[in-house]
């Protein structure tokens, strides 16, 4: 027989082999007391995030609607106003305009308190 330095080198004694049965009662049911607790909190949450999705859906349509509103008038405040290509200068209090047939763009503004 061989001397043994040891416990690294016993090789493995012969030892009870202990076999826990992963099927009791008492564990199963607290696995699915667990994983029924999982899927109601997942279950709340689908129901939250749905309702949000659907709020923002509903504001993001508004906000689209907004933005084709103004993208509207800022194009109409592109156009040009006349056959004219370049801007005309705004005439001075004393100076008349050549035809009176088109809107005046400035207006007078009293800025007294």
């Amino acid at each position: 027989m061989a001397h043994v330095r040891g416990l690294h080198e016993t090789g493995g004694l012969p030892a009870l082999h202990v076999v826990r049965n992963k099927a009791q009662p008492g564990k199963l049911t607290t696995r699915l007391a667990r994983l029924d607790h999982q899927r109601e909190l997942l279950e709340r949450q689908l129901a939250v995030w749905t309702e949000k999705q659907q709020t923002t859906r509903h504001r993001l349509g508004l906000v689209e609607k907004q933005m084709a509103e103004l993208g509207q008038l800022v194009l109409r405040l592109r156009k040009p106003r006349g056959a004219a290509k370049g801007r005309k200068r705004g005439l001075a209090p004393g100076e008349q305009s050549e035809g009176r047939g088109t809107a005046q763009l400035h207006k007078e503004m009293s800025l007294e308190y």
